[in-house]
């Protein structure tokens, strides 16, 4: 009876841990803004509670109890708990293997057209449908916005899909992670020595360490 009790409580235990819920009402990465440090393109540095916002991967913190969002031409890079993100062509990435220059990063948006597709007879687009959807969609989390009116109406709003996609970039370049996007930047020449330097790299497009050894070529 004591390990039916036990194994019981462990079950429900686990039943009430579930993955983040990402929705209109709370559009954010982490479920909470979390302490971190913004560091600017000139060296300077603060603290802040931080998140990411998932419609542009815009990067939010809290202010006297006000959400704002960072001037992404002035930021370097930010840490979020144990996560460090780079500003990556505009937008917040968190890196995902490597340092410095040259890394892996991950991009993570919501889906929020798939909120305003609808489907019209036969399988048709319902135009009006989708622009009024549109029009409607309230997405929180906008600048200025006061953070505890925010936190207090969080499980409202609609579900958002968490769309992932990594990058593979180093000085000057953003490569999305597959060979299709490498292979656009290349001429004829650098496409034959890829070709070689593939069958004796074997790269798996979806490993961020295997990612990272591209760079191994791509920065000759």
């Amino acid at each position: 009876m004591k390990r039916f009790l036990t194994a019981a409580f462990l079950l429900l235990a686990a039943l009430s841990v579930r993955a983040q819920d990402y929705s209109t009402a709370w559009p954010y990465l982490y479920p909470s803004f979390t302490d971190g440090t913004i560091i600017l393109m000139d060296g300077t540095k603060f603290q802040q509670p931080l998140n990411i916002h998932i419609l542009r991967s815009a990067l939010h913190y809290i202010d006297d109890g006000v959400v704002k969002e960072a001037i992404l031409n002035d930021v370097l890079t930010a840490q979020i708990g144990e996560d460090r993100y780079m500003n990556v062509g505009g937008q917040m990435m968190k890196v995902v293997a490597g340092e410095g220059d040259c890394f892996v990063a991950k991009l993570s948006l919501g889906d929020f057209q798939r909120l305003m597709q609808g489907s019209g007879a036969y399988g048709t687009s319902a135009v009006n449908d989708a622009t009024r959807k549109l029009t409607s969609l309230d997405i929180a989390g906008q600048p200025n916005q006061n953070h505890m009116e925010m936190w207090e109406s969080r499980h409202g709003g609609e579900r958002v899909n968490l769309v992932d996609k990594l990058y593979v970039v180093t000085p000057g370049h953003i490569y999305e992670a597959n060979r299709r996007s490498v292979e656009s930047t290349l001429d004829d020449a650098q496409k034959a020595a890829f070709k070689q330097w593939l069958k004796s790299h074997k790269i798996k497009w979806n490993d961020p360490e295997s990612l990272l050894t591209l760079t191994e070529f791509l920065n000759q």
